[in-house]
């Protein structure tokens, strides 16, 4: 991944929004990233909001160009970037784990999120967007999120948010050269070893249908994999299926 840029604002609705601005005036590199002190209205999945408290968290967006990776396989992304976060984490505390199919997880409480925004060529990726907020500094959640937690709260001490963010983008740039050298079997397999719930059997929520089921796998597109206790195999993609907590 080429050197990381960073553009600071004070203040912005969305960093997505922001950088998707910047990329239409003019034909950014890959590796620039928006970093804004206070994030109004931060997205989530679907319509899913983040709350941020002003200057206590990351919430950025970075550039991408994958465009040695075919569009059938975006998910490659998600997963790349999920490592790149959990590595510099679990180096410093173990229990993060990812969870399906874009937070990351501190045991069971939620402690980051990514939404990616993929703009599509042909049959190839010309940029993607990679929103990620991460809870740092904050100690009090006002939102009704039912299970936040920061790294404050988690390691027992303030964060430098810079600090955080410098090694954040590092381990995803290690990951992201990974992928563009065609070594997606580690990626899928170390995505899987720390991917939230990983073995053994639990709850699933499709609709209104209880599962008891094991993750087998993510496949390159998003779908997860699951695994009923009798052998049968059950496929589902984002927002059709949710872990009952």
């Amino acid at each position: 991944m080429e050197p990381i840029n960073i553009i600071e604002v004070k203040k912005v609705g969305s960093t997505n929004e922001k950088l998707k601005k910047f990329i239409a005036e003019d034909d950014l590199p890959e590796g620039i990233v928006v970093l804004a002190e206070n994030q109004e209205n931060g997205k989530g999945l679907g319509t899913n909001t983040w709350e941020s408290e002003p200057g206590k968290n990351l919430t950025f967006s970075l550039l991408l160009r994958p465009d040695f990776l075919d569009a059938e396989n975006m998910f490659l992304i998600s997963k790349t970037v999920s490592l790149g976060i959990i590595d510099y984490l679990n180096s410093i505390k173990e229990c993060f784990t990812i969870k399906w199919p874009n937070d990351i997880y501190y045991c069971n409480k939620k402690v980051g999120g990514i939404l990616i925004e993929n703009q599509i060529q042909g049959k190839s990726i010309n940029y993607s967007i990679i929103g990620i907020g991460i809870n740092v500094n904050q100690e009090v959640f006002k939102s009704d999120a039912p299970n936040p937690i920061s790294l404050k709260t988690i390691f027992g001490k303030t964060i430098p948010l810079h600090e955080c963010l410098e090694n954040i983008t590092n381990q995803i740039g290690i990951w992201y050269d990974l992928l563009a050298e065609g070594f997606e079997e580690k990626i899928n397999q170390r995505y899987h070893d720390h991917l939230f719930r990983n073995q053994d059997y639990h709850d699933f929520k499709a609709g209104d249908e209880l599962l008891y089921a094991k993750i087998k796998q993510v496949e390159n597109d998003g779908c997860l994999v699951l695994k009923l206790p009798d052998g049968t195999i059950r496929k589902f993609y984002l927002k059709e299926v949710e872990f009952v907590m």
